[in-house]
């Protein structure tokens, strides 16, 4: 088990995820635990007095008994009523904290740093996430369910064998406990490491799945069903080996704590039983002692159990409040003093010897200054690698970089991620689609009501009309988890759609029309550059097709981080360098 330290840690912050009504329920929970021991140790005294009452009288009329019989029952009775009651609100507190938990969990993983994902599988996340939260909830239920109620039932079968037997009988009895209990700790200590690589392995399994199903096509083109199937195989044996060796651990030492519960209960039964002969006990109390140390070893049969999924539960608890305290990406926190560099910009974009390093120290920009007016259209081109998306995401305030970047005269650094999300409108070359309607795709993260005249008009100006006028449905049409029933150059009008009723002061384009043919594409530029010169808008766009950036501003032509080329599409395709070069297929 964990130390005292670190198990106060999770259960005080479990109790935090509590709100006043349930912290209230705790109580009440307390109380009916109580309650309810006292009341299971009312059956085992009845039956001692009911068989006293027979031995004593030579005829007993079963009218007589009829009375404490109802009362057994009721007694019973009334204990699983208060039962379900604590269930209720056991249940009820555990559905309200994986409520909250799911939520904290996501907020936190929203508002990650980018290069937790990078480290981490998306499958593995997901598995993580299910599996933490499900043992931190199970967490709560372990504690109210099974582990308090036993406590609680084994302290008043205690009670009531010391005061049915003597002491000399009582206390030998009592060894059971200690002598179980050091079983059940070792035989936890033991394992525990065992099952928190299960834990892990099976998380990278969750990995894997995704792993394969994200390429299922490529497995397919390449007939390498075969060998995943080996290579899955291969981390299935793993985790089972792992599992068997694990589960003849626990029948050893359930063996043990049968050989413990049962020689006690031998011993307790001939001991009393000879009291009995010699007059100091009565057979009553023969059976009610029996009853009652029956009670007494049922959480001993119970407590691995409850201690090993307590176990369990702790490292899936200490797992989620780790995603759930994930620290917070760079771009939400607040500016010191709510001040930028000090520096001062007119510009609409304006990009101050910018520099930007992979964790490995692999250099990705290089020193580059960019002054964008408003209004401006910017083309970017240049060879794959060459640090144009991380430029972008450098703008977006995605991805921290030295150097100093000003969105409309403001330092990046005091503007949040609202302030950005006002001025900027990002078009990836692969969007983002949920799962829902194309109505509601194409308004999604808008702060604003739109009217259906005006998503129309953004249909049309995206060349989505002839595709949505098609459906059923037309824009009430449900499109998969991700725009999975869609393709890429449908996704691709869907996100544009968005722009042109966000109308952005800054848009940024990165490869956003790549997947179009050059007809749609032509008029969705055409639309595009319309709402430029209606809203003032800047634009700044990516492409490896150069024909896209033909009426653009100006071009800055990138490679290996730094600015190689600038000047206009035409300046550039009759110069000597790496835009001619891409125009021309003569780059290798």
């Amino acid at each position: 088990m964990k130390g005292n330290g670190e198990l106060k840690s999770v259960f005080k912050k479990l109790y935090a995820l509590l709100d006043r009504k349930q912290k209230r329920n705790f109580v009440i929970i307390l109380l009916i635990m109580i309650v309810s021991a006292a009341l299971s140790q009312m059956t085992p005294k009845a039956v001692g007095w009911l068989t006293d009452d027979i031995l004593r009288q030579n005829q007993v009329q079963f009218v007589k008994v009829i009375p404490l019989l109802i009362l057994i029952l009721i007694i019973n009775v009334v204990n699983e009523l208060i039962k379900i009651l604590r269930r209720i609100i056991v249940e009820d507190t555990a559905t309200k904290t994986e409520k909250k938990g799911r939520g904290m969990v996501i907020l936190s993983l929203l508002r990650a740093p980018l290069a937790y994902f990078k480290n981490n599988m998306t499958g593995n996340i997901h598995g993580r996430l299910n599996r933490c939260l499900e043992g931190t909830v199970k967490l709560e239920k372990l504690m109210f369910m099974d582990f308090a109620p036993a406590i609680f039932n084994s302290i008043a079968a205690i009670a009531v064998i010391f005061t049915t037997l003597p002491v000399i009988l009582a206390l030998p009895m009592m060894l059971v406990i200690p002598i179980g209990t050091a079983i059940v700790i070792r035989q936890i200590s033991t394992q525990r490491g065992i099952r928190v690589e299960l834990l892990e392995t099976k998380s990278a399994m969750d990995g894997t799945v995704v792993e394969l199903l994200n390429g299922i096509e490529v497995i397919r083109i390449t007939d390498s069903i075969q060998l995943e199937e080996r290579r899955f195989d291969r981390k299935s044996e793993f985790l089972r080996k792992k599992e068997m060796k694990h589960h003849l651990q626990m029948a050893k030492y359930d063996s043990l704590k049968f050989v413990n519960e049962a020689v006690f209960t031998v011993l307790m039964i001939g001991i009393s039983t000879y009291l009995a002969f010699k007059g100091v006990i009565s057979i009553g109390d023969v059976l009610t002692a029996y009853l009652c140390f029956a009670q007494l070893i049922k959480p001993l049969e119970e407590l691995h159990r409850i201690l090993d999924e307590l176990s369990e539960c702790m490292v899936l608890a200490e797992d989620f409040f780790r995603m759930a305290e994930l620290p917070n990406d760079f771009s939400y926190l607040p500016a010191a003093g709510g001040e930028g560099s000090g520096r001062t910009s007119t510009g609409m974009v304006d990009i101050q010897k910018l520099k930007f390093s992979y964790e490995d120290g692999e250099t990705v920009i290089d020193d580059i200054s960019i002054r964008i007016p408003g209004g401006e259209f910017l083309g970017i081109a240049g060879p794959s690698g060459c640090g144009k998306s991380s430029l972008i995401k450098a703008v977006c305030k995605l991805e921290q970089c030295q150097g100093d970047i000003f969105i409309d005269g403001r330092d990046i650094r005091t503007l949040s991620r609202e302030d950005i999300s006002r001025i900027i409108a990002l078009v990836p070359q692969n969007p983002f689609l949920v799962a829902g309607t194309i109505y509601d795709n194409i308004c999604y993260g808008l702060d604003r009501e739109v009217s259906e005249r005006e998503v129309q008009e953004a249909v049309r100006k995206a060349c989505l009309t002839e595709f949505t006028d098609s459906l059923p449905d037309k824009l009430q049409t449900v499109i998969a988890e991700g725009g999975g029933n869609l393709s890429g150059g449908q996704k691709q009008r869907i996100a544009i759609a968005r722009v042109f009723l966000r109308k952005p002061r800054i848009l940024i384009l990165d490869e956003a029309t790549s997947a179009l043919d050059n007809t749609s594409e032509k008029r969705i530029q055409t639309e595009i550059e319309k709402l430029k010169q209606e809203e003032g808008m800047t634009i700044i766009s990516i492409a490896h097709r150069l024909t896209t950036l033909q009426n653009c501003d100006e071009i800055i032509v990138m490679n290996k981080g730094v600015i190689a080329q600038t000047g206009t599409f035409d300046e550039l395709v009759d110069q000597e360098g790496i835009f001619s070069d891409m125009y021309y297929g003569r780059l290798k």
